[in-house]
């Protein structure tokens, strides 16, 4: 993700090269007052994406696996 559209005025030092890449995604099925919660991880050392669920945690072979159709909070890292 490149904000360095919404930083282009400002001086400040923190927003010096504004490039993020998504690292982690929390996922959330079911309602408000019941539901399941998993995670996607991208190891920064080998890129690769792994999948959380409960006691389980295997990589993930599809990009789809990290491109989820119910995010509940995304995770980003510096460039």
């Amino acid at each position: 993700m490149d904000l360095s559209s919404l930083t282009k005025l400002s001086k400040h030092s923190s927003v010096k090269n504004p490039v993020y890449d998504l690292v982690g995604i929390v996922n959330h099925s079911g309602d408000i007052d019941y539901g399941h919660y998993t995670a996607e991880c991208r190891n920064l050392g080998n890129k690769k994406w792994y999948t959380f669920n409960d006691s389980s945690v295997y990589e993930s072979n599809n990009k789809q696996n990290y491109e989820s159709a119910n995010p509940y909070l995304l995770f980003y890292a510096k460039k």
